[in-house]
């Protein structure tokens, strides 16, 4: 749009209302920080999967505020900086995403758990090899190298930038072939993973309360709802011992009365 020649104000309309989309994904963002902040962090797979899912999704949508402004958009306009911003918010922070959201529903879809080892080892050379591969973009954009070339090395100028993209594509090499881990994992643990319980993550939903598998009806008994499903260190599972309680979990004795308050 802001190279299409179109009046400069109403460019400058379009340039406002795109910069204006930092603001809720900056309140997001906030709030995902805000909700391990201070918090019982478990550092497995699924966690790195979810830190890493937070940490690619501000780099991306940094960059996404370059491309707003108008002068800057015009000379970054068609380059590879556009091709690295959105593989960081569409492929580096929605895919970890995915990666983390498979292996946490993973023990109530087959009652067993996934490698959690090799679930770290698909996470480091997952990160390593799409950081590898797109944040070089970043600079081949700044460098006016422009995207959809078949062979852009048939421009001089474009010549010296051969050994980055070189490294780029070792690095999407790595990337795509560690994906056969993830795919090893998912289905050597559908039938041998370590067998688990209705509750592994220590989770509070309701649907955490459900065998696992779940059966047909998802509940074996009607559940009773005592609490919010986000309640994690309150009193009640302070006096369990423990940071969470189930939302089916009747009140221990001793805290009927703050429970019933909350």
């Amino acid at each position: 749009m802001f190279t299409s020649g179109m009046n400069p104000a109403l460019g400058m309309t379009f340039m406002t209302s795109t910069m204006m989309i930092a603001l809720p994904s900056a309140i997001k963002v906030f709030n995902w920080i805000g909700t391990i902040w201070d918090g019982n962090i478990q550092f497995n797979a699924v966690f790195l999967n979810c830190a890493a899912f937070v940490a690619l999704f501000i780099v991306g949508g940094l960059s996404g505020i370059f491309m707003a402004a108008v002068p800057v958009d015009i000379y970054f306009h068609d380059t590879y900086f556009i091709v690295a911003h959105f593989h960081y918010v569409l492929f580096g922070a929605t895919l970890f995403g995915v990666f983390a959201g498979v292996q946490f529903w993973f023990p109530k879809m087959f009652g067993r758990q996934m490698h959690d080892g090799v679930q770290k080892v698909h996470f480091v050379l997952t990160f390593i090899g799409m950081n590898g591969t797109f944040f070089p973009m970043h600079l081949l954009g700044i460098a006016g190298m422009p995207r959809r070339y078949a062979d852009p090395y048939l421009h001089g100028y474009l010549e010296h930038l051969l050994p980055m993209n070189q490294f780029m594509t070792i690095s999407a090499i790595v990337m795509g072939f560690a994906q056969f881990l993830l795919l090893g994992n998912f289905f050597f643990s559908m039938f041998y993973g370590k067998k688990v319980g209705r509750n592994p993550w220590g989770a509070n939903g309701l649907e955490w309360s459900a065998p696992s598998p779940p059966g047909h009806g998802n509940f074996d008994v009607p559940p009773v709802c005592y609490r919010g499903p986000y309640e994690y260190s309150g009193p009640e599972s302070e006096a369990l011992g423990q940071d969470f309680i189930l939302q089916t979990t009747a009140p221990p004795t001793g805290v009927k009365a703050v429970a019933a308050h909350h």
